[in-house]
């Protein structure tokens, strides 16, 4: 008799799906190896052939969670028929959905402990560099419709970004990022010249 084959990419990903679940339901300082495995019906040591340890996982669940967020963004990003406002507006509600994601929210919390700001900036040098040239391209956009004006496209990206980034790392609770994303989109709008309130 043949022995299984088993992907080990699609196992990984099951572990990773897993722990996510689990760490949305228990909380991360809270949930155990022995809890991802029973969650993921695999024996303990099936975990250690695709990780070293929690914090591993938590890695690969935070960069599972980062690309997500970048897939619903490039989505946003490039829609046809859409304008650069528009795109922003999408920008900033793949955030504020992302902050309501059960699993989401509490590795968000988990990432924003202080003893924890080396995840949280694994996160942000994943993202980061693959965010700006999507910004880039909404400015750009806005410049070629006339409702931004800014000399130079790449600087705003980077610019908005931080902005957006310094809502949470303001120290604004999980609950209230929605709020503050959409008060920084607001004013991201206004930094690029964009002179109409917008609301929706």
């Amino acid at each position: 008799m043949t022995p299984r084959t088993v992907d080990r990419t699609a196992r990984r990903a099951e572990l990773v799906s897993a722990a996510s679940r689990v760490f949305a339901e228990r909380g991360v300082a809270n949930t155990t190896v022995s809890d991802i495995v029973r969650s993921a019906g695999v024996a303990q040591g099936t975990f250690y052939l695709y990780f070293e340890s929690k914090q591993d996982m938590v890695l690969a669940v935070v960069h599972r969670i980062g690309d997500d967020l970048l897939a619903g963004i490039e989505s946003a990003v490039s829609a046809s028929g859409t304008t650069a406002v528009e795109k922003l507006l999408g920008l900033r509600d793949v955030l504020v959905s992302f902050d309501e994601d059960p699993e989401a929210l509490e590795l968000a919390e988990f990432m924003h402990r202080p003893e924890n700001q080396a995840v949280h900036a694994r996160l942000a040098e994943n993202l980061t560099p693959r965010l700006i040239p999507l910004v880039e391209s909404i400015v750009k956009q806005g410049v070629s419709e006339g409702v931004f004006d800014v000399p130079d496209a790449h600087s705003a990206a980077w610019f908005v970004l931080a902005g957006l980034q310094s809502a949470e790392l303001s120290g604004t609770p999980a609950t209230d990022m929605p709020a503050a994303i959409a008060a920084a989109t607001q004013l991201a709008l206004r930094t690029l010249g964009c002179s109409e309130d917008v609301a929706s």
